[in-house]
């Protein structure tokens, strides 16, 4: 379930969708039986990063939102630390 779960959010990358969506576009039988099925593998997802959770809801990052996201990551980094440069030999 994972691989058509991955192939259904990449087809959409940047957008949203809540856990009950994906259950519902993945296997609507399943949904049927239990609408909270696809949380679990959203959550291992998640925690794998291969999509990233945004308050209650699951996404796909475009190849935009991923270069901006480590672009912000590298400034939060290294603000906080001063890097001095090593004494010239002379």
């Amino acid at each position: 379930m994972e691989l058509e779960i991955l192939q259904v959010m990449k087809q959409a990358a940047g957008t949203r969708f809540s856990y009950k969506e994906i259950g519902k576009l993945v296997d609507r039988e399943a949904y049927r039986e239990n609408a909270h099925w696809a949380r679990p593998i959203l959550e291992k997802l998640v925690f794998e990063r291969h999509i990233w959770k945004d308050d209650a809801f699951y996404l796909y990052p475009t190849e935009d939102q991923k270069s901006e996201h480590r672009r912000k990551e590298g400034k939060v980094k290294s603000s906080g630390m001063q890097s001095h440069g090593l004494p010239e030999e002379e």
